[in-house]
């Protein structure tokens, strides 16, 4: 079994290979909050299961948990037995096989006067890709690039003025466009690529969920109305039909090309650009031939029934616990009744043929609550079957649940095991954007609550989380209108009111709001989690709520204020760092200061290179803080630190690497 799927914590050795001894002298070290007891086994010990039978017992000093050995000559395999049970191979070795279980054995080669360098724990396997280093980019296919000048729009749809506000029109965004910015993400530090439902669409216009409240008629655009045929995957290497792309972005080679054109790309960590695909498996458009099909297959539309036909919104079902997964977003979207084995088994076929079809490294599932648990389960077990070893040891399933308090909703579909490996956290937005953001925000009191969110959605030792960290989303207003303080309630959605305002939503043009913004973003790429960018947050884009959180994204700099330039500087910079300093996504933090407008932080478990400190002022005066310690580069500029007490301007951060350096780090 892989249980580096699930460990974040270091879990290695160090050793000293002594060039004229026969044998060898190692330290094995395993460091953990969780762990009870920690024993070593091997070939070198007959694999004794126990201490009694030969194991040898790790001694505890805190988190961490050592033993030093005299290794004979030649090759050692060997694991970590844990809490007595637990069988771990050691993710971060240089070397290993396979073992008689489908597992690995770790392999510590001593001898033939050669001298080993291991790195430190958590970085052992640093070169290669993995995704608690990456940073997160989400592109709405439909208003990030156009490649051609070409809109195909859908009759009686709402708008058509993307690039000045509110719009519910296709304007033209298109696979060929996006690939055109492949360049631009790789230079802006992106290393996954979100990319919004490539599937067929609904081709006609659409009420909102509340048409009383929002007479606007809506196209597909967004991507969250698919509308597939009647396909059989009676054989999954050749569907019949064959699922079709959505035709307004582009061809299916245009999107093969798209996700080629990501992976091979110069990356700020050299490993490309992973690629996720956005999957609507609540419903499908009531138009389509599945729909038309197997109309047996869906829960409430189509119905003659009053009480089968039942819609979230009018009578409030969005967190009912029977109606939950079963009611419809609209009458023309009907639900999948996933209690059936037959639809269940559909959509988990849909999804995985788009996934190995396509080549691509993870799946957002949309509104993840909305349906059963066990569509989950049999998604995530044929995920395994299909991709058994991954690039960075997971396909990456990551949920989408809409609740900003309830720590534990979320937590229920988090289990990389058997359901989910994390979902964007809603309640990290919320206290991020009452912390920095508001004037009566407190970062000793975002600090204390960050620690008990660390591990919160972990399900154990062997079973860790892998959480989205976000300030911006295409559900919500734009950030920066949070940032400028125009918007004062952090957990405000979209409304008509304020979707549909393009005046109310203007571009702040004081640099305070952009400074807010960007100190979010400095919380965000330096801390444990996938920081997410949503396109157009790294340049403060204005916008209300749905649809005027998205607009055409703006590709002249000539019409960016200088406030707008900087921020995106300094959100590329952040995410060099993060790329550079494997403590920031596997390490663990250490307050050392915190009070109502400053928090200094350091990130460490990774030493490569050295600790990486924090320092933030989100007040509006100068404010000086403690360092701990007096010897820093900073990692944003190049700039040398040589004091103790750091004064920071207003609304400012610094990212400083712990040890002594003069060199510039970035042009």
């Amino acid at each position: 079994m892989k249980w580096q799927n699930w460990l974040t914590m270091g879990l290695s050795f160090y050793l000293s290979n002594m060039a004229y001894a026969t044998d060898c002298e190692a330290l094995f070290s395993f460091t953990s909050r969780d762990a009870a007891s920690v024993w070593l086994s091997g070939s070198f010990t007959d694999w004794a299961p126990r201490p009694m039978d030969g194991a040898i017992a790790l001694t505890r000093q805190g988190d961490t948990w050592t033993v030093r050995r005299t290794m004979p000559a030649g090759k050692n395999l060997y694991k970590f037995i844990v809490n007595g049970t637990e069988w771990v191979a050691d993710p971060f070795a240089v070397t290993r096989e396979a073992d008689a279980f489908g597992g690995f054995n770790s392999v510590y080669q001593c001898g033939d006067d050669q001298t080993v360098t291991q790195p430190s724990p958590q970085c052992r396997d640093s070169e290669a890709f993995d995704w608690r280093d990456t940073v997160m980019y989400f592109a709405l296919v439909d208003r990030f690039a156009d490649s051609d000048g070409m809109k195909s729009p859908v009759p009686g749809a709402s708008g058509g003025s993307g690039p000045k506000g509110a719009s519910a029109q296709y304007e033209g965004g298109d696979f060929q466009g996006l690939t055109q910015k492949i360049p631009y993400l790789t230079d802006l530090g992106v290393t996954s690529l979100w990319l919004s439902a490539p599937f067929e669409n609904r081709n006609e216009a659409g009420a909102s969920v509340t048409p009383a409240l929002d007479r606007n008629q809506y196209s597909a655009y967004h991507g969250y109305w698919p509308s597939p045929a009647a396909i059989d995957y009676s054989d999954m290497n050749q569907p019949n039909p064959r699922p079709q792309v959505e035709s307004r972005y582009g061809t299916e080679a245009d999107l093969k090309s798209l996700i080629q054109t990501a992976h091979g790309a110069d990356s700020a960590n050299q490993k490309g650009i992973r690629v996720l695909f956005d999957y609507v498996m609540k419903h499908v458009d009531i138009n389509s031939g599945l729909y038309k099909a197997h109309p047996e297959w869906f829960s409430n539309a189509g119905v003659q029934s009053q009480f089968e036909q039942r819609l979230c919104g009018p009578d409030n079902l969005w967190d009912d616990p029977y109606w939950m997964t079963r009611c419809s977003f609209t009458s023309y979207l009907p639900s999948f009744d996933f209690y059936r084995t037959e639809a269940r088994r559909w959509s988990v076929n849909d999804a995985i043929w788009w996934a190995k079809e396509y080549g691509i490294d993870g799946l957002r599932l949309d509104a993840v609550k909305h349906v059963p648990l066990q569509w989950l389960q049999e998604l995530r077990q044929r995920v395994k079957e299909t991709f058994p070893d991954p690039e960075g040891e997971r396909f990456y399933l990551v949920g989408e649940t809409f609740d900003y308090t309830n720590r534990d909703k979320l937590k229920n579909f988090v289990d990389s095991k058997s359901l989910l490996d994390g979902q964007f956290d809603f309640p990290f937005k919320k206290e991020a954007c009452q912390a920095l953001f508001t004037q009566e925000g407190n970062l000793q009191a975002f600090a204390n609550w960050l620690q008990t969110n660390d591990r919160f959605y972990d399900r154990g030792l062997f079973n860790r989380s892998l959480m989205v960290n976000w300030i911006g989303n295409h559900d919500v207003p734009r950030a920066i209108h949070f940032a400028s303080r125009q918007l004062r309630d952090c957990t405000l959605g979209s409304s008509p009111e304020n979707g549909w305002s393009n005046q109310q939503f203007q571009q702040p043009t004081d640099a305070a709001p952009y400074e807010r913004l960007a100190l979010a973003f400095a919380v965000i790429f330096t801390n444990p989690g996938i920081p997410l960018v949503y396109y157009g947050d790294e340049i403060g884009m204005a916008g209300g709520g749905d649809p005027d959180n998205r607009r055409m994204m703006v590709w002249d700099d000539s019409k960016l204020l200088s406030h707008q330039i900087k921020l995106r500087e300094q959100v590329k910079k952040l995410a060099q760092v993060r790329a550079r300093f494997k403590n920031i996504g596997r390490g663990q933090r250490k307050t050392t200061f915190a009070d109502r407008d400053g928090w200094v932080y350091t990130m460490s478990g990774c030493e490569a290179g050295g600790k990486v400190t924090v320092a933030i002022n989100k007040s509006d005066a100068w404010k000086t803080v403690p360092l701990p310690g007096d010897r820093f580069t900073d990692l944003m500029d190049g700039q040398g630190i040589n004091e103790r007490n750091l004064s920071l301007p207003p609304r400012s951060f610094r990212v400083l690497q712990q040890r002594e350096a003069s060199a510039a780090i970035f042009n």
